[in-house]
């Protein structure tokens, strides 16, 4: 039963019971459908979400009068192709998610994106984030190993891997661009881009405060506000803290706490927002964040030290000499200046970026003190990109710029067992890319994009106590064609071809190592619809990738090497969907299917669990790394008023069949389901907000890396979340 808080009305919801019913029967039917075979899995969980859809809009007729008029989905804006589109009108797949959906599904950090975002896994190796969109990521994890699913903050590259596990304060929106993009987005897009846009300052006054307590005795502030000047100069400040005084687990060989997430964790941002008379509009960014966790790594179940002979210590243990402790720091500056120059927009974005971290690792998993490591990776980078695009009413949109990168990243130094092993090396990477692209309407209801984007980079590498100076260089033009077809305003198709690569360079832990550039050729054809009186959002994507010269890194004595030595197919199909089912409730959803295989690996070379070689065997027909056959995800969002208030209970979930972690596809991530639930309230008439929270709700046990180190070390993890829970106090003030 609900009431109806206008009326008092109580009303029956007994005719939700057969839509329950056919979509519970139907998760049932998918799930056994799974274990016979994947072409019915994926038939069955295709005609749940469509039936799911139809008997929610069902439902939503019959409950529309006591609960109030559906007023329909709001209107998705992005800046997937450099300016603002409505999101069904853009031919490419791409997912955006509000500040306030985020926070209601109970995402807050860019490892939490997968629990809304089809098709996305989010791994991490120490401090280093390791996302994988469609099956296509990396897990190199040097100061110059760019991630080939590029982040961006605000329109500026977040180029080191140890800088992209950030938490998603006081942001605006966060867009997922499938695909390569190796047209508009310069730096190895071969598997998509994240872009996060944060809060601009406001003229209007305000002050936002939170307070955050959890299990583990965590501890989390946070504040931002923002005022005008002057009526041509805005400013904001936001700034959080977090710790986290008792760890997940413990150090069986000296009781130390492990798997602490924050140590005096903080960052700062601040922004200006300038309006100058000549049409001109700039925007000043400074940030800083210090973040230390001590994630710890671990024998895996059924596995033995060669060293020590000590195994699985239990869940978020160690039984190490050493304590895992795992400290970054980074910040950066940029100015980005939106000039009005008559028939054309002028965008210029200046940006320096800078990253130090210390990793004390005990990497060789035992109490023996064999290869206990002291790293200090550095990287730092300044970039500038240049942009002039037409206004969206002329007949040909169009845009064309340029960008230049320049980056440094070295270890400085690296320590075995407290002597230096590699006191210093360094690769240099300069790179610059002109690009445009246009699109045309062809007929009344026909548009063609297309565009290309040429690349002239060079790597420098230089090793002075070993005597090393190497040098190598690539010029690659990538590029885009897409044709979208508007059938009716809210239902569009397109189909696209794109392009793009991953730079080369080398192994800074094995100097010497050189390895080349990936790349990536993809077709996809998707359709776009709004139906329902703008009730349902659908978006449909299917895909063919083919992925040339991918960069492996191999378990080999004294470290990890890197080399070009495969060729994969990654075909596969998904689709995501919100649904305003009755005022108030809204329901999201996607799934994703992959069936990626790699179709040229003659010499793989793979490790027992011991960390043992074997002889080099073809690795044709095993499955790309962190490519799960099926990924779902499901939310729902519910807003009613009562007497004492609102109050918006939120449910979310996400399910994972599983992957490899490894070439040899013996290093398994079981199948796994994450849910959050959440309940916020806001007292009538009231600048306060309370959120009680649950995260991993059934404490499901997943990882965020499995590996193997070479002969005598061998198998290792580290363990995801386990169930956490809090109440989160907010206030508001303006």
């Amino acid at each position: 039963m609900y009431t109806d808080v206008q009326s008092g009305r109580r009303s029956s919801c007994a005719n939700t019971a057969p839509a329950l019913r056919r979509c519970t029967a139907g998760v049932i039917d998918a799930i056994e459908a799974y274990g016979k075979s994947r072409r019915a899995a994926i038939t069955v969980a295709l005609t749940l979400v469509a039936a799911c859809a139809l008997n929610g809009l069902s439902f939503a007729q019959t409950a529309a009068a006591p609960m109030g008029e559906v007023t329909g989905l709001e209107e998705i804006v992005v800046t997937a192709q450099k300016r603002d589109e409505r999101l069904q009108d853009v031919p490419l797949s791409v997912q955006a998610f509000s500040s306030a959906h985020l926070t209601n599904a109970g995402v807050t950090s860019m490892s939490d994106l997968p629990l809304v975002t089809t098709g996305l896994v989010f791994n991490q190796v120490a401090n280093v984030g390791s996302p994988y969109l469609r099956g296509v990521g990396s897990n190199l994890f040097d100061p110059t190993s760019e991630s080939p699913v590029a982040v961006y903050v605000d329109g500026v590259y977040i180029a080191a891997p140890e800088s992209n596990l950030f938490s998603l304060d006081n942001i605006k929106q966060v867009e997922v661009l499938k695909g390569p993009q190796g047209t508009l987005f310069g730096r190895n897009t071969t598997g998509g881009v994240i872009q996060v846009e944060t809060r601009d300052p406001s003229h209007q006054a305000s002050l936002d405060l939170s307070a955050t307590y959890a299990n583990y005795d965590y501890v989390g502030v946070s504040g931002y506000g923002t005022a005008g000047l002057n009526d041509n100069v805005a400013v904001d400040l936001s700034a959080s803290y977090a710790n986290q005084r008792l760890g997940w687990g413990h150090n069986l060989f000296n009781g130390d706490p492990t798997y602490q997430q924050a140590r005096g964790n903080y960052s700062l941002r601040n922004k200006w927002l300038v309006d100058l008379p000549t049409n001109t509009t700039l925007r000043l960014t400074a940030d800083y964040a210090s973040l230390t966790n001590t994630d710890a790594y671990q024998k895996p179940q059924g596995t033995t030290s060669p060293l020590d002979g000590s195994g699985y210590p239990g869940r978020y243990n160690s039984d190490a000499d050493v304590n895992d402790r795992n400290r970054v720091d980074t910040g950066g500056v940029s100015l980005r200046a939106d000039q009005a120059a008559g028939p054309v927009d002028i965008v210029s974005i200046s940006a320096y970026r800078f990253t130090r971290v210390r990793y004390d690792l005990d990497e060789d998993i035992s109490v023996v003190p064999a290869a206990d490591v002291l790293l200090f990776p550095r990287a730092n980078n300044m970039s500038q990109e240049i942009q002039i695009k037409s206004h969206a009413d002329t007949a040909i949109q169009w845009i064309a710029g340029s960008y230049y990168y320049n980056a440094k990243g070295s270890y400085d130094p690296f320590l075995l067992d407290g002597a230096v092993a590699l006191p210093f090396d360094q690769q240099h990477t300069k790179s610059i890319s002109g690009f445009g692209q246009g699109t045309l309407k062809v007929l009344d209801a026909t548009d063609i994009t297309a565009g290309l984007r040429y690349t002239d980079e060079k790597q420098y590498f230089t090793f002075p106590a070993g005597g090393l100076d190497l040098a190598q260089s690539v010029d690659k033009l990538t590029y885009r064609v897409a044709v979208d077809q508007h059938f009716a305003p809210d239902i569009v198709g397109y189909v696209s071809y794109n392009t793009g690569f991953k730079s080369g360079g080398y192994n800074l832990l094995m100097p010497g190592n050189t390895f080349r550039p990936e790349e990536l050729n993809a077709t996809e054809i998707g359709l776009k619809t709004v139906l329902f009186d703008h009730k349902l959002r659908l978006n449909t994507a299917a895909f063919y990738y083919d992925y040339q010269n991918l960069q492996i890194s191999t378990a080999v004595l004294g470290g990890v090497s890197v080399f070009n030595a495969a060729r994969a197919h990654i075909p596969g199909a998904e689709g995501d969907f919100e649904l305003a089912v009755v005022q108030g409730l809204d329901i999201t959803g996607g799934i994703s299917y992959l069936h990626g295989r790699y179709v040229d690996y003659p010499d793989q070379v793979s490790q027992n669990s011991n960390g043992v070689a074997s002889p080099p065997a073809s690795a044709v027909g095993n499955t790309t790394l962190a490519s799960p056959t099926i990924l779902t995800n499901l939310g729902a969002t519910y807003q009613v008023q009562t007497g004492i208030g609102e109050f918006s209970p939120t449910i979310s979930a996400q399910y994972n069949s599983g992957f490899y972690w490894d070439t040899a596809n013996r290093l398994t991530q079981p199948s796994y389901t994450l849910i959050n639930a959440s309940v916020a309230w806001v007292p009538v008439g009231s600048r306060f907000r309370a959120n009680l929270w649950i995260k991993n709700l059934t404490d499901a046990t997943y990882y965020i890396t499995r590996q193997t180190v070479a002969f005598p070390i061998g198998d290792a993890q580290q363990q995801a979340p386990p169930r956490t829970f809090g109440v989160t106090l907010g206030v508001h003030f303006e």
